[in-house]
Parts: C-alpha cells; structure tokens; sequence
C-alpha cells in the first residue's frame, strides 16, 4: 500500500513538475515577443534621429499597419514624444488618407506588405516591416530577429528610389540587401 501510495505522488509530482514548467514558459514566451516589440520601437526610434526629414515638418506621422500587439506598444512607446525638431504621432491602422501623411509606414503584417508598398510607390515614405524578405521585395528597412537579436536590413535602392536619405551610420551597422528583379519597378 506504500508503495503504491509513493508511486501516486511521485506520479503526482511528476504530472505537476512538466505542467508547471509548461505554464511558467508561457508568460516568457508572451515577454520575449513584447520585448522584441519594445526593442523594434526603440529601433523605430532610432531610426527618426538619422534619417533627413523635411525641415519644415514639425510633426511626424507613424503609421502602423497589420498586429495591433505592435501598434499598441509603438502607442504607448512613441507616441507624444519628441526627437530633434520632430513631434512623433502613432496611427494605428490609417485610412488611406492618413497613410499617405504619413513619414514612416511600419508594416507588421506581412502579407500585405506588397500591396501597401504598391500604394507607398511615388511617396516618400520610410517602409518599415520585420522579414528580409521585405526589403527584398520593395521595402527599405526590416527589424529582423536573428538568434537573440533584432539585425537592421536596408533596400537601400528602395530608399533612393523614393528620396529617403538614411545616414552612413545606419548604413554602416545594417545589412544591405539588394531586391529582388521583381521589385524593381
């Protein structure tokens, strides 16, 4: 009878040893993607402070496209805050109207990437988006997530093409892509 009693609880123990531990990694999964988002923010951030904006422009408009678990953290990170001369504004899924006042498209959802590049051709607008394959095909800059860290990748063709001017700075710490035949238009 102890023994069976002692094989129950070690059952026991066992059962709540794996749940526990299965549990406990979810709220790190759910911190590791926040942090990744917190960190492209402070990318984005970045990023506005050695580009060359129109001096005029006082207010600079961020428009987030696709997750709303980014837009709601690019909100609450960036929104209201200043860099330079810059007043920064977080749009949240923008209209087409506020898409096209925008200076910075951040596009979290890549399958429209394409289509909201299409729509961005002749704007000059810096394209922003997570995958590689965005910059290859037409966007000019991707927070890419590569082992434990977010690696900045340039379509710096892209960027001349629509007469964003990014600094050698930048250029300096990203990875160049070229894009593909495609997305050459």
């Amino acid at each position: 009878m102890t023994c069976r009693r002692s094989r129950i609880g070690l059952a026991l123990c066992l059962f709540f040893f794996i749940n526990g531990a299965l549990f406990s990694s979810i709220p790190r999964l759910c911190a590791q993607s926040r942090d990744e988002s917190a960190v492209r923010a402070a990318y984005v951030f970045n990023l506005i402070r050695y580009v060359d904006w129109p001096p005029d422009k006082r207010q600079l408009d961020i428009g987030i496209v696709g997750s709303s678990s980014a837009g709601d953290l690019m909100q609450s990170m960036l929104n209201g805050r200043t860099t330079d001369l810059h007043t920064i504004r977080v749009l949240q899924s923008p209209t087409g109207d506020e898409l096209q006042q925008c200076g910075i498209v951040y596009i979290a959802d890549q399958s429209s990437a394409a289509l909201q590049i299409g729509r961005l051709k002749n704007k000059t607008a810096l394209t922003i988006g997570e995958s590689e394959s965005f910059v290859r095909d037409g966007g000019m800059v991707a927070l890419v997530k590569v082992g434990d860290h977010i690696q900045i990748y340039i379509n710096l063709e892209a960027a001349q093409r629509a007469g964003v001017k990014i600094s050698s700075r930048v250029l300096s710490l990203a990875v160049l892509v070229k894009p593909a035949q495609n997305a050459k238009n």
